[in-house]
């Protein structure tokens, strides 16, 4: 009986095979020449899209293996010795052997990754329940250098905000970053190296560059997005009582030359503002008003805004080395921040 090659998987099937025996791919199209049928293109589309194993796959892998091997960790750590779990944590022994299992665990961690992926099982025992294998971007299994990669690989994801773990679920080989540094896939175990390369070859298209990057970019702009509103709206706040207090200053600066002159003429200083020859009405509006004390002392006392109501600003003469005065601008109920330099 004759026969002719699947255009999918090129794989031999009889001459009057429907479907490729291989790849489940429709040969149709073997029989009806000169045109294409519109299902080739699709067939290997849905090879793409079930070959590949889904991020709730992997994940829950991941968790069955953290289970697994964290237990199977402490049983061993026990009967070894259990020194690290004693109750007297004061011991220097007990001490150094907690250090141990630390120093243990991680190393153990990576082996039990990369001896299993490189095995025959192409996988974790998490990734064996889940159905699902580890290969590399033609569908053979990957050595034992190739695992450690793809292991230490994923300091890399953890260091994006585990963005590089969601990236397979957007990206068209569902390929997470670790698994795209280290040139791996991971597959349903059904599929065999013939499919999962054709399934390489000819991905689904997955989310494009742009899309991807705009979806980072989103994930990202809500943690650094609070961050900037949680520092920059107390600054904004600050900035905006600051501006109010300036402008009283410079609003009522007039009165320190008033006060000067009232005690050079009269050789003590006024204890009110009528006594100065300054009007009350002139200084007191919606947003402030003046209080003159002894000692040449004058007080803004704040209205507006609520953040400064009833908080107070005092200015205080003091005679220089020139025979002139310097005002001495304090507050003690106002938070520094908010105040202009000179009165800090």
């Amino acid at each position: 009986m004759s026969s002719f090659n699947c255009t999918a998987c090129n794989v031999p099937n009889a001459s009057n095979a429907r479907f490729c025996t291989n790849c489940g791919a429709s040969l149709a199209i073997e029989k009806t020449s000169p045109y294409q049928s519109p299902e080739s293109s699709s067939n290997r589309a849905l090879v793409s899209e079930f070959a590949f194993a889904g991020f709730w796959k992997r994940f829950i892998a991941y968790v069955i293996d953290g289970i697994l091997f964290t237990l199977l960790f402490v049983l061993f750590i026990y009967f070894l010795g259990g020194s690290a779990f004693s109750t007297n944590p004061n011991e220097v022994e007990d001490i150094y052997a907690a250090i141990g299992v630390y120093v243990l665990y991680y190393p153990s961690w990576w082996l039990y990754f990369a001896v299993m992926e490189s095995s025959n099982f192409q996988g974790t025992l998490g990734k064996k329940i889940m159905g699902i294998k580890v290969t590399n971007r033609f569908g053979q299994p990957i050595g034992f250098g190739q695992a450690t990669a793809r292991h230490f690989s994923a300091l890399l994801t953890q260091l994006t905000f585990t963005i590089g773990y969601l990236m397979t679920a957007f990206t068209a080989r569902k390929q997470a970053l670790h698994d795209m540094v280290a040139g791996t896939l991971v597959v349903n175990q059904r599929y065999d190296a013939t499919q999962i390369k054709v399934a390489s070859e000819s991905p689904g298209s997955g989310m494009s560059i742009g899309s991807i990057i705009t979806i980072i970019f989103l994930v990202l702009l809500i943690p650094v997005g609070g961050i900037i509103a949680a520092v920059a709206i107390p600054a904004y706040q600050d900035y905006t009582v600051r501006a109010h207090i300036q402008q009283a200053i410079t609003d009522t600066r007039s009165i320190q030359t008033t006060i000067e002159n009232y005690a050079t003429d009269t050789g003590y200083w006024p204890n009110t503002l009528e006594k100065a020859g300054i009007s009350q009405t002139e200084f007191d509006n919606e947003n402030y008003h003046l209080l003159l004390s002894t000692d040449g002392v004058y007080q803004i006392i704040f209205k507006q805004p609520d953040t400064l109501s009833q908080s107070r600003i005092s200015f205080r003469p003091e005679l220089n080395s020139q025979g002139s005065y310097n005002w001495i601008c304090e507050s003690i109920d106002i938070n520094v921040a908010q105040l202009p330099s000179r009165c800090r």
